[in-house]
């Protein structure tokens, strides 16, 4: 960036914060007139708007400055037959100073009938990306811009999406717009500091029901017999999370206290929806967010509405959240899926406060609101839910994807500066959800839990209906807990990368004299922190390995005598992380690995054994031990483990060392061994644990992706035809193509006939996903050749989930020398799909590429890189980690090939 551009963005930035919002904090003591004249004394900087996809923050911080008030009238016609839409949107927009640059409306890829200004058309200025709007034809003060158009339907999951069911034929639809895709709906001002209030009326067909962010006031029948209806101005809030879904939904009603709700699905998936979950799960976290916060729910009504091909897990639209069909099981849940939609059902309630009543400026802050709404999930199910292993599972999920994002080279520190939409979509990660959330987890018992709730409540008071800064938030905080956080915020929130500790001790008389905690940094990001963790001290007691004692301690620098730790026993285990306070690796000492490896079925705690036994598969990672020696350890002592968090994770580390072993260029021999021994143990698992337990389905899974061998292979084709049956577990739909697509990645008996056959008796849209997955995942190069033609030549005739569906399959580890053959088409068509500028589509691409263990692939990875210098972020940051992680491999390879003494 030049120097002058530097200084251009450094005004900008400096103005958007003066204009931040819509209600000023009462601390400031500022009236709407006083910080409306703020504005207006602003110096407007020069802003090109380049004829491009997307919004840059500069653009976005020139019109904060231009525009001081907006709302919104959206009129809109939807039918079930057509490809497209009409509609017509009315901006009252108040311009807060005469223009000296044209003010732009966001409206990407549809087509514009006509503009006016104050009841007077004029000219249309639309590049397929925004209307642009001169100077001279609005005035300082209220003016009425009015625009009508007409837009496609979208099959990406954004914008307005259309799906027709295979089933039954009916169409539904729905919005989804964040971070940018709003103006895929409507003409708007299409970023997140230009709250407004929309008032909203639709004309649909009359089975229809139609929901946005009110309910509505009046349904008229129009003389066609289509519904016209009519919903009251919102409450201000961002176009990202403005909503509009229709179909014929299924509707299913409660309450929450006063708050009305509602459920709705699609027909032929209402069957298997299980409404006393969902609004069990969704009153329990009201009852606790509202208490939480002090704050009454602000919106009125509550919908949540399932739908198809959606691309992410959930979406907190004001008051109709979104939620993906996978949240809806063909077969029973396990007790972890029910959490998993527990959790869901809260981290979207929580944006109904934090993120949707206060919401941040730009996509920097992006973070902070999915930070804050994992943490809060977690938070609100432990306390108030029937979970009672809520922090185990936040450590599985949010805490490991962030130790592995956080070691790659596409980590950044959780706050970033963001110059543009594009760069926003591509930070929807693991630092901002996992580290986020757990760098947050640290808070309360930094602070305290009651002055962090306080800091949390009085920042949501102050800024309701407006937009905030990370300053704004960490200031709260501070003020309440009494403490300047500036230090913490520095070095947790603007700089990457995870630490690791470790510790040295001495005893005497069986006793502890003297401990010391030893802290690491990676040498790219060599910061050293400070945070609140806890020791846990394990001893044998009565054949059990009992914690004896609990150390919390704040460490900081290099090393921490910790003085709480003298005179109490010595350690023959000790975690320095007990309970997962802390956002930080670690590592045993040797006499604590000796007595894992020796008790680890011993040691009481599930959740103490469920982090002993990542830090073992970590060693394996880090190349400090052997994956054969990993897996024998398994082997040996996975079948005494009870606790269905501490077995899912041992399954999914199976898994992943299977994969590892295909990979490796180790002798076959070796290798068909370990594979042999893998599968066996998880078919035996699957046949000795309790009938119908969690156990048994998470076996079921482990096993449809281990089985490879002739015998293991017939024993899934006896499951499928029910020749074969074991007690207790039900092979429900979906698992049948789970067993499908295991008979298809082996090209075992009538593969494809399977598929075929499946599709007659399960016409739905996820079943022609399964068979997707099935056809792509045959090892023969024709596939390959296939559907890598499809994904690259012939996307438009396949909707965007059955693209992934297609590359997420491709693939596999045992595959790896199909990939190689494919390798120069693969490679060569990087530039071109990066230059469609096509986000979702760049994403589903970066699936097709492996971990593969060789120098040779690495190299491959480097040349396009260096080649490509300018690659969409959501496609050259998986190119960049899946170099590093193929350079983990071959570190693994080295450990394993030295272990094994080849």
């Amino acid at each position: 960036m030049s120097t002058t551009r530097k200084i251009a963005t450094a005004l900008l930035c400096t103005a958007l914060i003066a204009s931040c919002g819509d209600k000023t904090p009462p601390s400031e003591k500022a009236t709407k007139k006083e910080a409306a004249e703020t504005v207006k004394a602003q110096k407007v900087p020069r802003v090109s708007r380049p004829d491009a996809p997307g919004l840059t923050a500069a653009t976005a911080a020139l019109r904060r400055l231009q525009i001081a008030d907006v709302d919104y009238r959206i009129s809109v016609v939807l039918d079930s037959e057509s490809d497209s839409f009409s509609g017509r949107v009315v901006a009252e927009t108040e311009i807060a100073r005469p223009l000296q640059q044209a003010l732009t409306i966001d409206f990407s890829g549809g087509e514009v009938q006509s503009v006016s200004v104050n009841g007077q058309e004029i000219p249309i200025q639309y590049n397929g990306y925004f209307v642009t709007i001169e100077p001279g034809q609005l005035n300082v003060g209220p003016n009425t811009i009015a625009i009508d158009y007409t837009h496609p339907y979208s099959s990406d999951g954004s914008g307005l999406h259309r799906f027709q069911d295979p089933q039954d034929g009916n169409v539904y639809l729905y919005t989804h717009f964040e971070p940018y895709k709003a103006n895929r709906f409507a003409p708007l001002f299409d970023q997140p500091d230009l709250k407004a209030s929309y008032t909203v009326d639709v004309k649909a067909p009359a089975d229809w029901q139609v929901v946005t962010a009110t309910r509505e006031n009046n349904i008229e029948t129009l003389p066609d017999g289509r519904k016209h209806w009519q919903f009251p101005a919102s409450k201000k809030f961002s176009t990202y999370i403005f909503p509009l879904h229709a179909g014929p939904f299924v509707v299913w009603e409660d309450k929450a206290g006063e708050i009305p709700l509602r459920l709705m699905a699609r027909k032929t998936l209402a069957p298997n929806v299980k409404p006393d979950d969902w609004f069990t799960f969704t009153q329990q976290s009201f009852d606790f967010f509202q208490k939480y916060y002090g704050i009454e729910y602000p919106f009125d009504k509550y919908d949540q509405v399932i739908v198809p091909d959606f691309t992410i897990g959930a979406m907190e639209n004001v008051a109709a959240v979104t939620f993906n069909e996978a949240y809806v099981s063909r077969g029973e849940k396990t007790q972890a899926e029910r959490q998993r939609l527990a959790n869901v059902i809260a981290h979207e309630m929580a944006h109904m406060w934090f993120g949707d009543l206060v919401t941040m400026q730009w996509w920097n802050g992006l973070w902070l609101k999915e930070s804050f709404a994992t943490y809060m999930a977690s938070l609100a199910l432990a306390t108030n839910s029937e979970f009672d292993d809520v922090w185990e599972n936040f450590y599985l999920r949010s805490k490991q994807s962030a130790y592995l994002a956080d070691q790659l080279p596409t980590t950044h520190p959780i706050e970033v500066p963001v110059p543009n939409t594009a760069e926003a979509f591509s930070n929807f990660d693991s630092i901002t959800y996992g580290k986020g959330g757990s760098v947050l987890e640290q808070l309360p018992h930094f602070l305290g839990k009651e002055a962090f709730r306080q800091g949390v409540s009085s920042y949501l008071t102050d800024f309701s209906y407006g937009n905030a800064e990370l300053k704004d938030f960490m200031g709260h905080l501070g003020k309440a807990a009494n403490q300047d956080l500036a230090q913490w915020t520095n070095n947790w929130l603007y700089k990457a990368g995870v630490n690791t500790i470790s510790a040295d001790y001495q005893c005497s008389d069986d006793k502890i004299t003297q401990l010391t905690i030893n802290q690491t940094a990676p040498k790219k990001y060599p910061l050293l922190r400070q945070q609140r963790i806890q020791l846990g001290i394990y001893r044998m007691q009565d054949s059990i390995m009992t914690r004896v004692a609990a150390v919390p301690v704040t460490y900081k620098g290099v090393t921490t005598p910790v003085k709480e730790a003298k005179g109490q026993p010595c350690p023959q285990i000790l975690t320095l992380n007990d309970e997962d306070w802390g956002y930080v690796k670690t590592r045993l000492g040797e006499k604590s690995i000796a007595q894992v490896s020796q008790h680890i079925n011993s040691i009481e705690s599930s959740f103490t054994r469920l982090m002993l036994w990542q830090s073992l598969f970590d060693s394996v990672t880090d190349a400090r031990m052997p994956l054969a020696e990993w897996i024998d350890f398994a082997l040996n002592n996975a079948g005494a483990e009870s606790n269905i968090n501490v077995i899912r994770l041992i399954s999914h580390h199976l898994e992943a060392a299977a994969a590892y072993a295909h990979r490796f260029a180790v002798p076959e021999e070796l290798r068909s061994e370990q594979l042999q021994a893998i599968e066996n143990f998880a078919w035996k698992q699957l046949n000795t644990a309790p009938a119908g337990s969690d156990a048994q389905k998470t076996w079921f899974t482990a096993f449809t992706d281990l089985a490879h061998t002739d015998a293991a292979l017939g024993n899934a084709a006896q499951l499928l035809s029910g020749e074969l049956k074991i007690d207790g577990l039900t092979i429900d739909q979906d698992k049948r193509w789970q067993l499908i697509i295991l008979m298809n990645r082996n090209l075992h008996g009538d593969y494809a006939g399977l598929v075929e056959g499946e599709l007659e008796k399960d016409n739905t849209d996820r079943a022609r996903n399964y068979a997707i997955s099935a056809n792509a995942i045959r090892p023969t190069a024709e596939v390959k050749r296939e559907w890598l033609d499809n994904i690259l030549n012939k996307r438009d005739q396949y909707k965007l989930s059955q693209i992934r569906a297609a590359a997420s399959a491709l693939f596999p580890a045992e595959q790896l020398n199909l990939y190689r053959d494919f390798r120069k088409e693969l490679f060569g068509a990087v530039p071109r799909v990066s230059d469609t500028k096509d986000t979702l589509y760049n994403k589903a691409y970066a699936m097709l590429f492996p971990i593969a263990c060789s120098k040779g692939d690495i190299n491959r990875y480097s040349q396009v890189l260096k080649q490509n210098s300018e690659l969409m972020p959501a496609l050259g940051r998986v190119l960049k980690n899946r170099r590093q992680q193929s350079q983990w491999c071959v570190a693994m390879e080295g450990r394993q090939l030295k272990g094994s003494g080849n």
